[in-house]
């Protein structure tokens, strides 16, 4: 099962839930899951090179299983489109896939590759 973690600056709660969803919307057609939990971490002070910074950047980490670049890009692509309807042309995404293999993901105590043996 995916998981999002969204880092995004302080947001009102209304445009919160919109990003995630449309985020959601770019991510879950190219998965293909049934479930994908969505974690946001709001930021008070952005610092690039130790430096305060513009508010101007999302990032987004997924983990999930094994896809391929092409679908990655797909999933940029999409997520990246969603953060500048919502936020505006000014803001941009920076997304890290972690690919990882069944056997390293366990829900409810048990890996799925354990699962998949039974």
């Amino acid at each position: 099962m995916p998981s999002m973690y969204v880092n995004v600056p302080r947001l009102e709660q209304e445009t919160k839930n919109t990003l995630v969803a449309k985020l959601y919307d770019a991510a879950a057609p190219v998965l293909k899951a049934p479930h994908i939990y969505t974690f946001v971490n709001e930021y008070e002070t952005l610092y690039e090179n130790g430096q305060p910074a513009p508010q101007k950047m999302v990032v987004a980490n997924i983990e999930a299983g094994p896809i391929k670049e092409e679908k990655v890009n797909a999933i940029a692509e999409g997520m990246r489109a969603a953060v500048r309807e919502v936020l505006g042309e000014d803001k941009d995404l920076t997304l890290v896939f972690h690919d990882n293999g069944l056997d390293r993901i366990a829900i409810g105590g048990v890996t799925i590759a354990t699962k998949m043996k039974k």
